[in-house]
């Protein structure tokens, strides 16, 4: 009797109701990696790459502003020089108001003069600059993003490389905190990045107090949920793991895997509810962002009701790194770019253009 053959496994499905959103164009032609930051009732600012794709020195970052809830946005303002590939942002809001913006000046650590010009440098030789040069920055704003202080470089004591992430949050007495990843100055072996965090306890005049998150680790987003830290970190396979610290950072607990490999980075923002809201990129298709429900403070997850913000991205996965705010009128805005073209690029639907920074907005009852 011949013997049977057969193939088999297992994938998902999405078993839900399909509902609609607005969504608005923030920016086109630019617009990569956007960090949003409340600022007001209804007020939001904005930063994304502009100048260059994911490598290119002319890169650098601008801010954009909102005031009415995100519907309408104001040109980008661009907060450094182009030439020095300013990029990884990370935004925050001052004690007095004003915005704080960390960047990674890349020129100073991953380029080489070439036959034509800043060309990027991935040899080994790159990482001998590492040690001996910052370029981590932060610039500021007192006028809400229309003007820009002068840089000023941050050394970090555990990472020779350092490259900010996210958004820069406050605890109950102020310190704010601001996560950073790379290449850790003792090398710890079979890893190649670590999470870091980094705290200022005067406004953000100066920052020090590091302690490490997780190693194998890199992009790491930060909420606090009453006394307890949440960290949704991207893991070196390209997941999204939670660990959560009862000591405002100084220990962690073991990273949980919570979303799937190509699901990634992550944003976290508490809701007026009480839950805790991740949105994160989808790198599989379908391309767009994802986002996941906690109902108690990143210690279980809702992962059968896995919400699919948005998945029209038509080529690739040069997408994503959604950036999420919810208003004081309980509207959620999530912002998140396209490289390669969405379902509101030239065609029938519209044109945003092909690379464009979109915000989606929705509220907590459409994504329950």
């Amino acid at each position: 009797m011949a013997k049977d053959n057969f193939l088999s496994g297992e994938s998902d499905i999405f078993v839900g109701a399909r509902r609609r959103i607005t969504r608005t164009l923030v920016c086109s032609l630019q617009g990569y990696f956007p960090v949003a930051v409340r600022t007001g009732a209804r007020s939001i600012a904005a930063v994304f790459r502009t100048g260059a794709p994911h490598i290119g020195a002319p890169g650098t970052l601008a801010v954009s502003t909102s005031a009415d809830g995100g519907v309408s946005w104001s040109d980008p303002v661009e907060v450094t020089p182009r030439w020095g590939d300013a990029r990884n942002p990370a935004l925050g809001v001052g004690p007095k108001g004003e915005l704080l913006l960390f960047f990674w000046k890349a020129v100073l650590h991953q380029y080489r003069q070439g036959d034509r010009g800043l060309v990027w440098d991935p040899s080994p030789e790159a990482s001998k600059r590492w040690k001996h040069t910052t370029a981590l920055f932060l610039v500021t704003s007192s006028d809400g993003g229309k003007s820009w202080d002068e840089p000023r470089a941050v050394p970090t004591r555990t990472l020779s490389l350092a490259s900010p992430y996210g958004r820069i949050i406050a605890d109950t007495e102020g310190t704010l905190y601001l996560g950073v990843y790379g290449s850790p100055r003792r090398s710890i072996r079979g890893v190649r990045h670590a999470s870091v965090l980094m705290r200022s306890r005067d406004g953000g005049m100066s920052w020090g107090a590091e302690t490490v998150v997780a190693a194998g680790y890199n992009e790491t987003a930060f909420a606090f949920v009453g006394e307890r830290l949440v960290a949704a970190l991207r893991s070196e396979s390209g997941h999204v793991a939670i660990a959560t610290s009862a000591d405002r950072g100084k220990s962690w607990s073991k990273p949980r895997q919570i979303t799937r490999d190509g699901e990634h980075p992550a944003d976290l923002c508490l809701l007026a509810s009480g839950k805790l809201l991740l949105s994160f990129g989808r790198r599989i298709r379908p391309y767009g962002a994802g986002a996941l429900l906690s109902p108690d403070g990143g210690l279980s997850w809702e992962r059968y009701r896995e919400v699919l913000l948005a998945g029209d991205g038509v080529l690739n996965h040069d997408l994503g790194y959604p950036s999420t705010v919810q208003l004081e009128d309980g509207k959620i805005v999530t912002l998140l770019y396209y490289a390669s073209g969405s379902g509101f690029s030239p065609g029938p639907s519209g044109d945003w253009g092909v690379v464009s920074c979109q915000a989606l907005h929705y509220r907590e009852e459409d994504i329950l």
